[in-house]
């Protein structure tokens, strides 16, 4: 199906490249793997495959890419429309349509299907995908294991011939990731498949051939057993950062805290998502929130942050015994939103930067944070880790009482989750109040924080 390299492509004069220097053969419905360090070029690689590079993006590609012994560009491009089809790692920036049913059509018609075959597509998906469970909701209003799994859905329904998936269950709650493994097992053999992911002990017994993008860029091919040397340019060991970060955050001297009391939500003509959800939060303290994709999450973090009133309830802000209003929350809660290129609003970097006072401060940690960034790039042509440790790092940087995470842990290498991990730990010492969302187990379990699952809109506490 694909036969790559010798190539090199780089985005510009001295920026990264990513590259191999062998003949790497991809069959017919092969089973392949590629993983390896956050901001590799991973992703580039998939976007590569698909033809995205260099029919609709800047920089240099040389050397050998085909796919069925053809190229992937100019005019070959639109004939594998249908064939290759590409999930991308922010599953948001696929969405067309405001609602769920427009949405998982859109494919279909954009490919003439009849009326009857979408009909039958839509009963085979909706229940496959568990997208009948949202499909009277606006696209807005899905989390992003829902917004992955209706794109996912959408693309499967015109039988491409390559799957290309990007970080497929980087969003989905444990028993959903555990259901789409073995979906992916069902589909072995009759796609081609080609998936990036971290979760090494559920794909790797699945992969029929692994690429390992390194650090450098290069691509190297394996076969399912990885060398020791193959695995430790995956995982990387946990690691103190070792960096003072109590020399670069002032402490909290204000007694903050967080309280709210039974608070209620739903969406407009839908069912309770938050029923009667009370809890109180000091200085220092850290909360860990779990629970089904869609069950409210996201959503409770957007009323404790000011973004959404409840419909009962109320949130309270206490800072040195003064109640602060809801419109001033922005001043004292920082939000580490689920997308993040919702942080992002200049061309480059370096703009985005300006606003901070302490750049000298930003810089040394953007140095471990962002390793071998061009600060001229613009942050939303970084890979899916990379903004999301850019919109991490700039949220703690603002140096408020109260900080939301939301997934901070998506689409990074041990080594990324290691630095999250001891920035939260140091937060803590700092007297921050924190509330994470996270599906990680092995990451809460490092953090000794108090968990709560979120379980028919009340929050009921994790042993």
């Amino acid at each position: 199906m694909f036969e790559i390299g010798p190539f090199e492509y780089q985005f510009k004069k001295n920026a990264k490249k990513i590259f191999t220097n062998h003949n790497i053969i991809i069959k017919e419905k092969e089973f392949v793997l590629i993983t390896g360090p956050s901001g590799a070029g991973k992703s580039t690689l998939l976007s590569i495959l698909k033809g995205i590079i260099p029919q609709f993006t800047s920089g240099k590609l040389s050397g050998e890419i085909h796919y069925k012994g053809k190229p992937l560009d100019g005019e070959y491009f639109n004939q594998n429309l249908k064939e290759i089809l590409y999930l991308f790692q922010n599953p948001f920036s696929q969405l067309i349509y405001p609602s769920v049913p427009e949405e998982f059509f859109f494919t279909m018609e954009n490919f003439n299907f009849t009326s009857e075959q979408m009909d039958q597509k839509k009963e085979e998906f909706k229940s496959h995908f568990d997208v009948e469970s949202f499909w009277h909701r606006k696209t807005s209003e899905l989390s992003h294991g829902e917004c992955q799994r209706l794109v996912l859905a959408s693309l499967l329904a015109i039988d491409p011939q390559v799957l290309l998936l990007d970080e497929p269950t980087a969003f989905l709650d444990p028993i959903a990731r555990a259901n789409f493994y073995e979906w992916l097992k069902n589909m072995k053999g009759l796609q081609t498949i080609i998936v990036v992911d971290h979760h090494l002990n559920e794909i790797l017994p699945l992969a029929d051939k692994v690429l390992i993008v390194g650090l450098n860029g290069e691509i190297s091919q394996s076969s399912q057993r990885l060398s020791d040397e193959q695995k430790k340019m995956i995982e990387i060991v946990p690691f103190d950062i070792g960096i003072p970060l109590k020399n670069l955050i002032v402490p909290c001297k204000e007694s903050v805290s967080l309280e709210l009391s039974q608070v209620c939500f739903h969406y407009l003509g839908q069912k309770s998502l938050l029923n009667e959800i009370s809890l109180k939060l000091t200085a220092g303290e850290v909360l860990v929130i779990k629970g089904v994709n869609g069950k409210g999450k996201s959503t409770l973090l957007k009323i404790i942050a000011g973004l959404i009133r409840p419909k009962s309830g109320k949130v309270s802000v206490m800072k040195n015994s003064k109640l602060i209003h809801y419109k001033n929350y922005f001043k004292e809660v920082g939000f580490v939103f689920q997308n993040p290129e919702s942080h992002f609003f200049y061309d480059t970097i370096e703009e985005e930067l300006k606003a901070f006072e302490n750049l000298e401060d930003f810089e040394k940690l953007s140095g471990i944070f962002l390793k071998d960034v061009d600060f001229l790039r613009s942050p939303f042509l970084l890979s899916e880790g990379e903004k999301r440790r850019l919109s991490i790092l700039m949220t703690m940087m603002m140096n408020k009482s109260i900080f939301l995470f939301d997934e901070p842990t998506f689409g990074q290498d041990q080594e990324s989750i290691s630095l999250i991990r001891e920035m939260i730990i140091h937060l803590k010492a700092m007297g921050k109040v924190q509330i994470l969302i996270s599906h990680d187990d092995k990451f809460i379990e490092s953090l000794s924080a108090s968990a709560f699952e979120l379980v028919e809109g009340h929050l009921e506490k994790v042993s």
